[in-house]
């Protein structure tokens, strides 16, 4: 059944409608052959589907009238797509038919994209720990290695001590001196002088008296301010009282006053 354009359009929906005109001469060439593989596979199903549907409104036909009829729009509408399916593989085969375009890379989802981002992470943490560990390792047997160098403390004190003893061996020789020789009034008092400067100085140095820090005052508290305060508290304890008796009292006599209610009630 050959159908004119304007029919054809309007048995079709706006998407079948565009996949006619891209089998159309003009439009067909200009597609490429993934293009042309889709349109292909949209015209297949959709022939499929209204060849089913036209297939069995025929059985329920021929059973009404005994013949089954062909002429129905169903039936109209799998010309047509079959026709555009005939249409489109055709210009698949051909040679004139355009290369397929390379396919952009897509964006992978978020979720894989995390997966892969965490995966990288992982590798880069377990590449710097191995190299952490390489650095200490090497940073260790180069510390073990090395001579240890004699601390100044070690090195100064057998100076300190060959000083003490040059000390010693002077104080010996001077007591030795002032016992042999006799000590006059004016020696005795020198030696005085001598020994009380002695104690104030240590080792060459004069021994300031160190400065305490000064006590901290703690002003008294005045009697008028003391007598005051307690007046205060006096006062809020006394308004606090009357203020929770009259709360009672009010609490208590209420029971009172509605049992008088009910026996005016009563009378």
């Amino acid at each position: 059944m050959a159908l004119s354009t304007q029919e054809i359009r309007e048995l079709c929906t706006a998407k079948e409608w565009a996949l006619v005109q891209a089998s159309q001469p003009g439009s067909i060439e200009k597609l490429s052959s993934t293009e042309l593989k889709k349109h292909a596979d949209n015209a297949q199903k959709l022939a499929d589907k209204w060849r089913d549907l036209s297939r069995s409104q025929a059985r329920t036909e021929s059973r009404k009238s005994g013949s089954p009829s062909t002429d129905t729009r169903t039936h109209a509408k799998y010309e047509v797509f079959q026709s555009a399916l005939a249409a489109f593989q055709k210009q698949l085969n051909s040679p004139a038919a355009k290369p397929a375009m390379p396919e952009s890379k897509r964006k992978p989802k978020p979720k894989a994209r995390n997966i892969e981002a965490r995966a990288t992470r992982q590798s880069t943490r377990k590449s710097l720990n191995r190299t952490k560990q390489s650095i200490n390792k090497t940073a260790a047997a180069s510390v073990a290695a090395a001579p240890a160098a004699p601390t100044p403390a070690l090195a100064a004190a057998p100076a300190v001590a060959t000083k003490k003893v040059a000390k010693k061996t002077t104080k010996k020789k001077t007591g030795a001196k002032k016992k042999t020789a006799k000590k006059t009034p004016a020696a005795v008092a020198k030696s005085r002088k001598a020994a009380t400067r002695k104690k104030g100085t240590v080792s060459g140095l004069t021994a300031t008296p160190q400065a305490q820090p000064p006590k901290s005052i703690v002003p008294a508290a005045s009697p008028i301010k003391q007598t005051s305060l307690a007046g205060k508290v006096k006062s809020t304890r006394k308004a606090i009282a009357v203020r929770s008796n009259k709360i009672a009292g009010h609490v208590s006599g209420q029971t009172k006053r509605t049992q008088a209610k009910r026996d005016a009630k009563r009378r």
